[in-house]
């Protein structure tokens, strides 16, 4: 899915999110998905900036280590992703 000509969320983009979600942190939904740890951070920064509202809270590293957080929004928006996947799987099943 695009906005504005940029990709806004796709299947790893989703995975992400629940990830972070369920992790606490980029890094660690990055390094359980063998993703590169800049990628997952782009990744979230095109996300949050093209979405109406940040999908993801984060607050940076240091000696008590960083955090990252979905938001309501973040997981509205993984939610809706899911139907909409589905929704196109079942369009491309053949009929009869």
């Amino acid at each position: 899915m695009e906005k504005d000509g940029e990709l806004y969320m796709g299947w790893g983009r989703a995975m992400l999110l629940e990830r972070i979600d369920r992790f606490g942190s980029i890094a660690a939904a990055a390094r359980s998905m063998k993703l590169g740890y800049r990628n997952a951070w782009l990744w979230i920064e095109a996300m949050n900036r093209l979405a109406p509202v940040p999908l993801v809270e984060k607050t940076a590293g240091g000696a008590g280590g960083g955090y990252a957080r979905l938001t309501e929004e973040g997981r509205k928006a993984v939610r809706q992703y899911k139907k909409l996947r589905a929704k196109f799987e079942e369009f491309l099943q053949p009929i009869g």
